[in-house]
């Protein structure tokens, strides 16, 4: 066996959109009768594209274990995007990130500028989740594994608890959005704007469910409804994804002509897989470092699950898949599907959906519904994972429809692969003061554009759903399809 280490880890975790913020200089607009208790310092945030915001970043230290205050302590990382004005509004937005897995302060600095009038009137917080960024980070898994085989990576998997330095029956949502709390009240905020996106609005809804008092807005981004149990429903709406994908290749006119056969290269392309892996040796494609990899019927799905996410990486698919098939050329597919990388502390991945969702798992289930997909059921190598792994607890409400009229503002992609908008339908059902806004073939996480984004600065503005103009979101398309390696066909 090659290395496949690299794509079993895109194969393990659900991917998330990224979404990253800019920032000014300053100290945080805290009321002026609070006197916070973080010690906040001047600091620089770096995006993994390179961007800088300046902020102000500090830690505050809780107990692990919430019910014992005075047993071990960890430290939670926190960055504070000051406002630009002077005089800026009382109620900072905070961005909660997905995953889960995701560092907040590592995944937001990159695309501010589309915040820009936010960002002008209050301050952005961020928090390191405890298990990711600096918040004491959970890790199985680190660049010195390259070399090991798929039954290697699942074996460090199942060991990684031994190895971390943290108890994990403490690492789940409910005592998270605790800490959140904590964060906002020594930071002096009376009230504060949420957007979650992926299980970032796990999270967001918990936070609401469990602090109602302190939502001013709350933003849904990409929703995992309460009923959600990770990798369950993933082959299924996998599957629609893909089916979307092919119905959109064949009624463009220049798409279906330069891959009138689409359907059938892909299914020929797996087909090819049926007997035997091939052995490839590609360009990293992050590193450029030669590459050694096996490449199989799984690994090809999976690559194609992952590149589902991204509309962006969807437009260069059909190229992607003509070359494996008639080529043998597996680089392009190989390396868009690296391209969507959340940045996963795996630790805390399996912290959390050990306890909140392998529990809920159905293995009949899942198989049975992976069977009318081309993807594999995802819940086996998981519940072998999580069968290792300490659980913590979770209240009786945790999986309860989450009951408000806080203003809610709901974002969904029809060709999101793992929460499409049934899932926010869902939500939706509870929620008596929302706005569920569904962008047709998008995927995963649609606040990248001008007008998602001007929608939602109106309504933080606002605090109302009721006088939106969305006129926008029905000329929102996707990117057009490549022809070739030139781009799409003028």
């Amino acid at each position: 066996m090659k290395n496949t280490k690299l794509m079993r880890r895109l194969y393990y975790y659900t991917s998330v959109f990224l979404l990253t913020f800019l920032a000014s200089c300053g100290t945080p607009n805290l009321p002026v009768e609070s006197e916070p208790s973080i010690a906040l310092e001047d600091c620089v945030l770096t995006s993994p594209s390179g961007n800088q915001v300046d902020a102000q970043c500090g830690t505050l230290t809780v107990p692990e274990d919430r019910a014992n205050p005075d047993g071990r302590q960890i430290d939670l990382n926190i960055a504070v995007i000051p406002a630009i004005k002077r005089n800026p509004e009382p109620d900072p937005l905070f961005l909660l990130a997905g995953g889960p897995g995701q560092s907040a302060v590592e995944a937001f600095p990159a695309m501010i500028s589309l915040l820009f009038r936010i960002h002008e009137d209050r301050d952005i917080v961020l928090v390191d989740q405890r298990g990711t960024g600096k918040s004491n980070p959970l890790r199985c898994l680190d660049t010195e594994d390259d070399a090991l085989t798929e039954e290697q990576v699942l074996a460090k998997l199942k060991a990684c608890p031994e190895t971390l330095n943290a108890d994990l029956r403490f690492y789940n949502t409910e005592i998270a959005m605790t800490d959140l709390d904590e964060v906002r009240a020594v930071l002096g905020y009376e009230t504060i704007n949420l957007y979650g996106a992926s299980y970032g609005t796990r999270a967001a809804l918990t936070y609401l469910r469990m602090f109602p008092e302190r939502v001013r807005t709350v933003t849904l981004d990409a929703v995992v409804d309460p009923g959600f149990v990770m990798f369950m429903d993933a082959a299924e709406d996998g599957q629609a994804a893909l089916e979307n994908f092919f119905a959109r290749c064949e009624a463009d006119e220049a798409c279906n002509a330069e891959f009138p056969d689409l359907r059938s290269e892909f299914d020929g392309l797996l087909a090819r897989f049926d007997e035997a892996e091939i052995e490839i040796t590609i360009p990293h494609p992050l590193t450029n470092e030669p590459l050694d990899l096996d490449v199989t019927r799984q690994m090809i799905t999976n690559m194609v699950f992952n590149t589902l996410y991204v509309p962006d990486l969807v437009a260069t698919l059909p190229l992607s898949i003509h070359m494996a098939y008639t080529e043998e050329n597996y680089v392009p597919l190989i390396s868009q599907a690296f391209l969507v990388n959340g940045g996963i502390y795996d630790g805390m991945f399996y912290a959390v959906t050990c306890t909140e969702d392998a529990p809920l798992i159905s293995p009949d289930e899942a198989a049975e519904s992976a069977e009318q997909t081309v993807f594999v059921d995802r819940t086996v190598d998981f519940l072998k994972v999580c069968n290792e792994w300490q659980k913590g607890e979770v209240s009786p409400a945790f999986r309860e429809p989450v009951v408000s009229d806080v203003p809610t503002l709901i974002f969904s992609g029809t060709a999101d692969p793992i929460t499409p908008p049934y899932h926010a339908e869902e939500v939706a059902e509870s929620l008596t003061n929302e706005l569920h806004l569904v962008f047709s073939d998008m995927g995963h996480g649609n606040l990248s554009g001008m007008c998602s984004s001007r929608l939602f600065t109106d309504f933080i503005d606002s605090a109302s759903v009721t006088d939106l103009d969305t006129e926008c979101v029905d000329a929102i398309v996707p990117p057009p399809f490549f022809v070739d390696f030139s781009g799409p066909r003028p």
